[in-house]
């Protein structure tokens, strides 16, 4: 068993890893975002022709022929209706599979627990509004709210054990008396939960007609106000530290790599200098969510994940993990990554916690040393939607080769920084598998 270890560094992650793995909680997460990986892979495929092809804006859209605008509009309506309702809604689907899963390890009734858990997800999110009768806040059923589903579905489970009793073994011959006993034993767990939903959406609602969410997120990414570059640096990297970790806990989180937004005061006074003085160089901000986060930090995605897409492709012998990584090329190339967040999972996975953070603040740093010693012009324009990782500064610069090439020499570190935890993830693997193996084995000698 020493020999899987390289390093006590390793061991010390491996060997906690397993040990969180155990926790119930943690495998009731993992095996929930596993479940919702096809739902998310076939969305992140659609979201990518959506955004790449289809978008006015997008990367690839003024390249495609010109077709019938009647056909077009079809056809995006097609594509979105199946990005919507797939990553869209990608949380009732997971706080179905949470509960469910729950329930089912205290002996409830697992089948009513999901549905009710999907049925509560969507009251909570339901918008109050005289106009649109059936509308939701769509942050709450999205990607963005997997870790509050999660949570939701895990509580709803736990309502069930205590205030349900154990579920029976329902007879097919005897189906009706069997469902209706299985749904007056849980109907108190169920009055309880939905009221409970009911409330909390109350809070929802006064939270996002209160512009809450956006007062918050608008003090944390707008410029700050003082003209010291280090100031301006460390401000940057709050931002950038901040919706990395939103981001991963899965939060309602305020960045996505296509939603680049280039109109922040700081972002202005470069473009405007760079269209008045016809070029990049010199432009008065190097450091802001533009010229760093947006430009160096997010290849393929929030956390760089293209450059661990690299990494498993270039080393590792994991059938699942290269399956999934291949899988998710194409949507990781153009900066859309639920795939590879759902499937390997990357979401609440320990091994990946410190590279998902690290290797974007490397970036950032290396990055902002070249703006600051000179050596590329700072991204100031605006750039496709869906335009790959590696190319945005090349573009944002209108085609500086140096920007370029340290985009390339930042992939390079952020895949090298991902290339151990990919071999610790492969480990933590193979002794999960062995330790099963070993009490399958007692087990069958008993």
């Amino acid at each position: 068993m020493e020999d899987l270890y390289r390093n006590s560094f390793e061991k010390k992650l491996v060997q906690w890893t397993l040990r969180i793995q155990k926790l119930f909680i943690y495998r009731v997460i993992q095996r929930t975002v596993l479940t919702i990986f096809p739902f998310v892979l076939i969305g992140s495929f659609a979201k990518t022709f959506q955004v790449v092809f289809l978008g006015d804006d997008g990367f690839l859209g003024k390249l495609m022929p010109e077709i019938n605008d009647n056909v077009f509009e079809q056809i995006d309506d097609v594509v979105s209706a199946i990005s919507n309702l797939t990553i869209g809604w990608v949380s009732v689907i997971a706080v179905f599979a949470a509960a469910k899963y729950t329930a089912k390890y205290y002996k409830r009734d697992d089948q009513l627990a999901g549905i009710t858990g999907s049925i509560s997800l969507l009251i909570i999110a339901y918008v109050y509004s005289k106009r649109s009768p059936l509308a939701f806040h769509s942050s709450v059923l999205g990607v963005r709210g997997l870790l509050f589903a999660i949570l939701l579905g895990i509580f709803i489970g736990y309502i069930f054990k205590l205030t349900s009793k154990e579920a029976k073994n329902s007879k097919f011959k005897a189906m009706t008396s069997s469902i209706l006993n299985r749904t007056f034993t849980s109907m108190k767990s169920i009055s309880l939960i939905l009221l409970i939903s009911v409330i909390f959406s109350d809070l929802v609602n006064i939270t996002f007609y209160s512009n809450l969410p956006e007062s918050v997120l608008t003090s944390i990414s707008s410029t700050n106000p003082s003209t010291a570059p280090l100031m301006e640096l460390l401000h940057t990297f709050g931002f950038g530290a901040y919706t990395i970790i939103m981001s991963f806990l899965g939060w309602s989180g305020p960045y996505s790599a296509i939603e680049t937004s280039y109109s922040d005061p700081a972002s202005l006074a470069n473009l405007s200098y760079a269209l008045t003085h016809h070029t990049a160089w010199g432009a008065p901000n190097l450091f802001n969510g533009n010229t760093l986060y947006h430009a160096f930090a997010t290849f393929g995605g929030t956390g760089a994940t293209l450059a661990l897409l690299i990494a498993i492709l270039w080393v590792s012998r994991d059938n699942d993990l290269l399956t999934v990584s291949r899988w998710s090329l194409i949507p990781s190339i153009f900066n859309i990554n639920s795939g590879l967040m759902s499937g390997i999972p990357i979401l609440f996975n320990i091994v990946f916690l410190i590279p998902f953070l690290l290797a974007p603040m490397v970036n950032m740093l290396i990055a902002a040393l070249a703006l600051q010693l000179h050596l590329m012009p700072p991204s100031v324009y605006a750039v496709p939607a869906g335009t790959p990782g590696p190319l945005i500064a090349f573009l944002g610069t209108n085609g500086s080769w140096q920007a370029l090439i340290f985009s390339l020499i930042t992939l390079t570190v952020s895949v090298f920084i991902y290339l151990p935890f990919v071999r610790i993830a492969e480990r933590v693997k193979t002794i999960d598998n062995l330790d099963r193996d070993e009490r399958s084995a007692k087990n069958e000698k008993k």
